[in-house]
């Protein structure tokens, strides 16, 4: 009675194996680079812009008249491509049940820590202002540089968190 159980459950196997999709799930869970597949996890490249949109924020409070503008547009333009590359950059439309539910932890992990930063920057933001006597030049380059890194973790947090949380499978 065994080896008919083994029977059918190699048959049913072999079916599947037939149709193609275990090679196309593997293909689309690995690390390797696939032809075909735009959308990829991308681990560290995140990184880059969140930090330079940092280091962008930290001298804008001790230089503030070198806010430079167009270093914030090639970070926000670095947000954008990375968004567009990761495994969150294609329509949510197309999105499997796995998919959605990872779109969704990564933009409410994202959203609560932007959330978070947000209500203690202003408040330091304000303390620091009026206690230090800033002008109206370092107010404002401070809070320039603090609605660059608020977008550039909006376009990178997500993907970087999505790209750590996405388990991936060798290529075989």
């Amino acid at each position: 009675m065994k080896k008919r159980g083994r029977n059918i459950l190699s048959i049913l196997d072999n079916a599947v194996r037939w149709t193609g999709f275990p090679a196309r799930v593997a293909n689309d869970m690995s690390d390797a680079p696939s032809v075909d597949r735009k959308h990829r996890p991308l681990r560290w490249s995140p990184i880059w812009p969140i930090a330079f949109a940092c280091i962008l924020f930290v001298i804008s409070f001790m230089w503030p008249s070198a806010l430079l503008t167009s270093l914030g547009a090639v970070i926000a333009g670095m947000a954008s491509s990375i968004h567009i590359n990761g495994p969150l950059g294609k329509p949510s439309l197309e999105d499997d049940e796995r998919e959605a539910a990872l779109r969704k932890d990564s933009f409410l992990f994202c959203l609560g820590l932007l959330f978070f930063l947000n209500c203690v920057g202003q408040l330091l933001f304000l303390g620091l202002s009026i206690l230090q006597n800033w002008q109206t030049a370092q107010r404002v380059s401070v809070a320039a540089s603090a609605f660059m890194l608020n977008l550039t973790l909006l376009g990178c947090l997500p993907t970087l968190y999505a790209s750590w949380k996405m388990r991936q499978l060798p290529k075989e």
